[in-house]
């Protein structure tokens, strides 16, 4: 197995990722590996959704996307948080099932799309994190950050107006959860680490926030 591939698997465990900063040059494919799991979802939802309502597809795509991570993101929001997280995903999920996009797509094929920008956007943003870490080493280059933004930040960019709506809303999560970081490590080093994972909490909150902004500009058939 390749050095390149073992990277791109390991990038599908980023809590690996952040605690080893030995094993940083796996956070360029952080959005590749976004992509990878959004597309899980996608197909898992398109193959449910042949036999069953569109709430069970969802239930079933998520799942599948939660078997292939381990679930790393959503524990590092605590029990209550990723109790309200997934309701949120879900109910927003349920209402993107119905939305169009600018470009015509086979039935059950527009909340695949939506949820590949989604996890690719939320992943690219944890890159940024990542190479923002002052403790990183290696450093992640300024190279393979801009390589990851470009390909985590792609498939909003080609939805259109939904996906920059959704792409705008990740990016104030991002910057609210640095936000409160910093806050927290000011007062107390430990107290932000028990706080909240800076990493897993970007990606997850990020996706979630994604989904919420596209759903604003949604058009419904």
């Amino acid at each position: 197995m390749s050095s390149q591939w073992r990277l791109l698997l390991l990038a599908l465990r980023p809590d690996a990722v952040s605690r080893d900063a030995g094993r940083s040059p796996a956070a360029r494919y952080l959005p590749l590996a976004g992509i990878l799991v959004g597309a899980v979802g996608a197909v898992a939802y398109w193959l449910a959704a042949q036999i069953w309502p569109a709430s069970v597809a969802v239930i079933l795509s998520m799942l599948a996307t939660v078997l292939l991570t381990g679930g790393v993101h959503e524990r590092a929001l605590g029990a209550l948080g990723m109790l309200f997280a997934v309701l949120v995903k879900y109910n927003a999920l349920m209402a993107l099932s119905a939305a169009n996009l600018a470009f015509p797509l086979p039935e059950y094929v527009a909340l695949g799309v939506i949820m590949v920008a989604g996890h690719a956007a939320s992943r690219a943003l944890t890159v940024s994190v990542i190479a923002t870490r002052p403790q990183a080493t290696p450093r992640l280059a300024g190279g393979d950050l801009a390589l990851a933004l470009i390909v985590g930040f792609a498939p909003a960019v080609i939805m259109g107006v939904p996906g920059l709506a959704g792409l705008a809303a990740a990016l104030l999560a991002r910057i609210a959860i640095s936000a409160y970081g910093k806050h927290w490590l000011k007062n107390d080093e430990s107290a932000a680490s028990a706080a909240i994972d800076p990493f897993d909490a970007t990606q997850q909150l990020a996706e979630i926030c994604f989904y919420l902004g596209a759903l604003v500009m949604r058009s419904y058939t």
